[in-house]
């Protein structure tokens, strides 16, 4: 079995497997009666029916096999990645900036913490991913920042602007999610649905606005279902608040704001309105950043693949409703049950989903 094969298997077994629960439908009762297991980094309060389940995995399936057939990992050169675990964010920059696209993509990845040199079979690539994904896209550092609904998903941050070599950085960043990607490692951090569409060079849709606008989210809801657009006397422009007070108004397209609003045009108004939205002060940061990952991963591989298909395989999922979890999971021992539902209580969800992170 080759590599990437192997890889498919960790990524999968990740996502969609335990060794100990086995989650059983409401419907089933108590029933002792093993049923397909699945991962709290997959799960949310419902399962995905089984056939969307198995066309996932047949979409993974090939998707590491097409990175096989291409020598994606392979080597015969290692991507040496030696690590500092005091300057983790500075090396891993250095040394992944410094790597051509051939060196990304063909290299056997292999991880080396100063000072505790040994054999890369996983545990130091999966620790490295791990810490590097909390600290890179850690609000803090000025990147990135909370979506407007919780205090886990993030996106890109129109102050990062103002970030010293911030184009560097998300290009970087871009290559981090590629490289995890590649090879198979899970990370810590969970973005809004918009960045992974971008990824896929696909069109911003109205739920992404959710995450940055819940109330302009809602507008554009009630313009979509609204009547006689006319009367409102909109056209393709909006006025927009820059960074130093003043406001401009944009065309929504060329000559914009003398083209007005009507039925007919009402849905290309609304899809340049949201796009719009979920640009606005971050088009080129995102840019770099998708341009960073497709220097690692060919985007024709990874077009098999929706925006939630595509989160599930680089993060998981971040919603766990752990009473339901604790509800319908049947384990093989009692104690540990207690354990993992008193522990669950009291961790919030993302902490759940990567407990078996380091299995």
């Amino acid at each position: 079995m080759g590599v990437i094969s192997k890889t498919f298997g960790v990524v999968f077994s990740l996502l969609f497997e335990q060794e100990i629960m086995s989650y059983v439908p409401a419907s089933c009762g108590t029933s002792a009666a093993p049923s397909p297991a699945a991962s709290p980094a997959a799960a949310r309060s419902t399962r995905a029916p089984a056939p969307q389940r198995r066309d996932f995995e047949a979409k993974l399936r090939a998707f590491y096999r097409k990175l096989e057939s291409k020598g994606y990992g392979q080597g015969p050169g290692k991507l040496k990645l030696h690590i500092r675990r005091e300057h983790l964010l500075e090396d891993a920059f250095r040394r992944i900036m410094s790597c051509s696209k051939k060196e990304l993509q063909k290299g056997k990845l292999c991880v080396i913490w100063d000072g505790e040199e040994g054999l890369d079979y996983g545990g130091p690539s999966r620790e490295f991913f791990f810490l590097l994904s909390r600290e890179l896209f850690n609000p803090y550092y000025g990147l990135f920042e909370y979506s407007a609904n919780d205090t886990y998903t993030v996106h890109v941050s129109p102050m990062s602007a103002f970030v010293d070599n911030h184009h560097e950085w998300f290009r970087f960043s871009g290559r981090v999610l590629g490289l995890a990607l590649v090879h198979g490692y899970l990370l810590e951090a969970w973005f809004t649905r918009a960045l992974y569409r971008a990824l896929l060079r696909l069109a911003p849709a109205l739920e992404d606005v959710d995450a940055l606008d819940a109330q302009f989210a809602a507008s554009l809801r009630w313009l979509q279902s609204a009547r006689c657009v006319s009367s409102l006397e909109l056209t393709f422009a909006v006025s927009e608040r820059l960074a130093d007070g003043r406001v401009l108004e944009r065309d929504l397209k060329p000559g914009g704001r003398d083209i007005p609003v009507t039925e007919k045009n009402k849905k290309e108004y609304l899809e340049r309105l949201v796009r719009w939205r979920v640009e606005r002060g971050v088009a080129e940061q995102s840019e770099w950043l998708v341009r960073g990952f497709h220097e690692v991963v060919d985007p024709r591989l990874v077009g098999a693949f929706d925006a939630r298909e595509l989160e599930l395989v680089i993060a998981g999922a971040p919603e766990l409703d752990v009473s339901d979890w604790r509800a319908n999971t049947d384990t093989a021992a009692a104690t540990t049950t207690r354990t993992l539902s008193s522990c669950g209580s009291g961790r919030p969800s993302t902490d759940l989903q990567m407990s078996n992170a380091f299995d």
